[in-house]
Parts: C-alpha cells; structure tokens; sequence
C-alpha cells in the first residue's frame, strides 16, 4: 500500500495552493481572534501539503481522483 498516490489534478492542486495563500495572507496581515488565526494557519498547512503532494487523503478515503 502506497502512502502517498497523486490523486489531485493540476487545476485542484493550484487552486488549494491559492487558497493556502491567502489563509497564510489572512494570518499575517489581519487581525482576528487568536482561534480563527490558528485554525486559518493549520487548514493553510494541510492545504500547501496537498497542494506540494497531490495526495488528499479524504479524496483517497471515498475513492474519488480528479
């Protein structure tokens, strides 16, 4: 069993890499309560991981590939 498969297509993985961007942009630059930052900081993490690997793992988990 491989850990990591591509299962994402280009467009999605750019599309999270934008999204990842500005979640990190929104951390830095404005000011929200300190659990709204840190959730934007961690879904921007899991996002840029995806977007690096081409793996989502919830797509892995319902057996979808885009």
């Amino acid at each position: 069993m491989d850990l990591i498969i591509v299962n994402q297509s280009d467009l999605d993985r750019r599309i999270r890499a934008v999204v990842a961007v500005i979640l990190l942009a929104s951390y830095f630059f404005l000011d929200l309560s300190t659990g709204v930052s840190q959730a934007a900081l961690i879904v921007a993490a899991i996002l840029i991981f995806n977007a690096i690997s081409g793996n989502c793992y919830i797509y892995r988990m319902f057996g979808y590939s885009s």
